[in-house]
């Protein structure tokens, strides 16, 4: 008489066919056998299998939370907990595939499963289950030859936000700047890049650098998201976009894309140690609402619409944050955001190079070659040295230096059919209620552009409005 532990391991392999991957997957079987004229009769095996394991997200190197594990023929999932882990009981013997679904996989357009397996009852069967590596997802959505063009990809999916339909055939366009060294010069390099959402709603911008760091955006007719920075810390991104219903008349409508939406976005902002507070400004990119946080540090935006944007959050001496929000009709979001104290970090060599490059993204360095308008670089700003915002910018000719309840202000010189208004543009955005100058402080500024009204480039205009513009581009936006 023995006593014993039969162990059988198969392991599965990685097969591509047609965007569908068996799981690596490592199967452990245990059937324990044993018995003596002592021991009394073992009970009776249980009619069922069970499977479980753990998932494992390779993209990102962390377990894959929140998947979906389905075992043909078996009516009930399991879903992976905070490590990954999953278990499914009373499957019946026979042959089985388990499959995975999740956000990410369907976000790049990959689905998982294993090979066959062959339950028997009172089995045990203990998967590894490995979404596929880095590598081997850029291999199969992007060509050997945009390979050869740059390493990354950004992978991703499209779709109207109410609707949840695919986005068929909107636009998505990332731009960044590479900066080459051209002798002894530092040179940068701006890109355009485009894609079209397909039918599955999923898009793929292959051949990029690995290092790539830009803005992205969805653009369906009159209708666009929010401007988003995309990083890529690996060789492969991935982001998913939701755009407002298109309208009808989208195409007949110019103001299409600044109609009022039903979506309301609701949050707390807490300061470091996680506190309410109390005066800071919120508002959504793209949209004329915005709200100061009450005394807990709470704010309500309504009238918003729908998809992908940035929300905004300000206060005087602290770091600002811009965090992405999916927005609908259907139900409120709600945010938490967490400002972290101000600190001022001296500039460096690869700072002004980080600045210059983000200014050419934004279109500065091409503004200024004009000479159409007043400029502040990155340098002469630090010169200057200015303990508020009206001191900063009121050096501009078109501009003046004014107090107002004991605060100063800046207001334009009025001349012609101008009144002395001035229009302020923060980042790409125009600023609506609110003094700035009690939400920015001068060295969080990376360049000023400042125009008289008749001079304003065409993007910063406002209707019905002859004013003095001032644009203001942050460390925070060009970084």
């Amino acid at each position: 008489m023995r006593d014993g532990c039969d162990l059988d391991e198969a392991k599965g392999s990685l097969i591509s066919a047609r965007g569908t991957f068996l799981i690596i997957a490592t199967a452990v079987a245990f059937i324990s056998t044993s018995g003596s004229a002592q021991v009394p009769t073992p009970a009776a095996t249980p009619p069922y299998a069970v499977i479980e394991g753990v998932a494992i997200d390779s993209l990102h190197r962390d377990f894959l939370r929140g998947g979906v594990v389905i075992v043909d023929g078996v009516s009930k999932p399991a879903f992976t907990d905070s490590v990954g882990r999953f278990r499914i009981d009373s499957v019946p013997p026979g042959t089985r595939r388990v499959r995975v679904m999740h956000a990410v996989l369907d976000t790049i357009g990959i689905g998982l499963q294993t090979p066959e397996l062959e339950l028997v009852a009172g089995q045990q069967l203990h998967l590894v289950l490995s979404v596929p590596s880095i590598e081997t997802v850029v291999a199969a959505r992007c060509t050997e030859g945009e390979r050869r063009i740059g390493p990354a990809a950004l992978l991703g999916m499209v779709q109207f936000a109410e609707s949840q339909s695919p986005a068929v055939g909107a636009q998505v366009v990332l731009e960044f700047i590479e900066v080459r060294v051209e002798g002894k010069r530092l040179v940068s390099v701006p890109f355009r890049r485009t894609a079209t959402v397909a039918a599955s709603g999923r898009f793929k911008l292959c051949g990029l650098p690995e290092d790539l760091s830009g803005s992205l955006m969805a653009i369906n007719g009159a209708d666009s998201t929010t401007s988003l920075g995309v990083r890529l810390s690996s060789r492969v991104g991935i982001i998913g976009l939701e755009l407002p219903e298109p309208l009808a008349s989208a195409a007949s409508s110019p103001g299409a894309s600044l109609r009022a939406g039903n979506a309301i976005l609701t949050g707390r902002v807490l300061d470091p140690n996680g506190a309410g507070m109390p005066g800071a400004r919120a508002a959504v990119s793209g949209d004329s609402a915005f709200a100061l946080t009450d005394a807990q540090g709470r704010f309500a935006l309504r009238n918003l619409r729908s998809g992908t944007r940035a929300l905004s959050v300000r206060r005087l001496g602290f770091e600002p944050a811009e965090v992405a929000v999916s927005l609908h009709a259907r139900s409120a979001t709600d945010v938490t955001v967490r400002l972290q104290k101000f600190v001022v970090v001296l500039d460096t060599v690869r700072i002004v190079a980080l600045e210059e490059r983000g200014l050419n993204r934004v279109g500065f360095s091409r503004r200024k070659e004009t000479g159409a308008g007043y400029y502040l670089t990155p340098e002469q700003i630090a010169r200057q040295r200015a303990y508020d915002l009206p001191s900063l910018v009121a050096m501009a000719p078109m501009l003046r230096r004014d107090y107002s309840g004991g605060k100063p202000h800046v207001t334009g010189r009025p001349s012609g059919t101008g009144n002395g208004c001035v229009t302020w543009w923060l980042d790409g955005d125009t600023w609506i209620g609110g003094d700035i100058e009690d939400f920015i402080r001068p060295n969080e500024v990376a360049a000023v552009e400042v125009y008289s009204a008749n001079f304003v480039p065409a993007q910063f205009r406002r209707p019905f409005q002859n004013c003095e513009t001032i644009i203001i581009w942050t460390k925070q936006k060009v970084h």
